[in-house]
């Protein structure tokens, strides 16, 4: 995740405002997010797609909490799990589940794969924080 933004900034920052939409509406940010997942996907599905898909999610999240709008964290959460329920699980299995994205690094010096790989887990490690953080009720 970290890696895409780095390459290409402006694909996954401001995704609200790229897909021209309103953050107040479950019904609107549910079908935009699933018509970007949905064609991201339309030509098959890569590793890199399934990370680039996760970039986007964490992305809308983020324009979610800058504008006033933390609850929508939910409404992209679960559009994420029924996306993937619905279309990668079988994919995700066939490959032998989440381990197998580690065979995606191509380049063979180990120091550098493990790198990507600590790159790849923060990423996703910080989207499931942000969540923590918006789920945790208000003191």
């Amino acid at each position: 995740g970290d890696e895409l933004e780095y390459i290409r900034p402006n694909v996954y920052r401001n995704v609200a405002r790229q897909l021209n939409i309103s953050l107040h509406s479950e019904s609107v940010v549910s079908d935009a997010f699933l018509a970007v997942a949905t064609q991201i996907f339309t030509a098959g599905i890569t590793w890199g797609k399934v990370v680039s898909l996760y970039a986007v999610a964490a992305g809308l999240a983020v324009d979610c909490v800058r504008h006033a709008q933390p609850a929508m964290v939910h409404t992209i959460v679960d559009c994420l799990g029924e996306f993937v329920r619905k279309t990668l699980v079988t994919w995700l299995k066939r490959r032998g589940g989440w381990a197998d994205i580690t065979k995606c690094v191509v380049n063979t010096d180990p120091s550098l794969r493990s790198h990507w790989l600590v790159a790849a887990l923060c990423s996703f490690g910080h989207f499931l924080k942000a969540i923590f953080f918006v789920l945790l009720p208000e003191r």
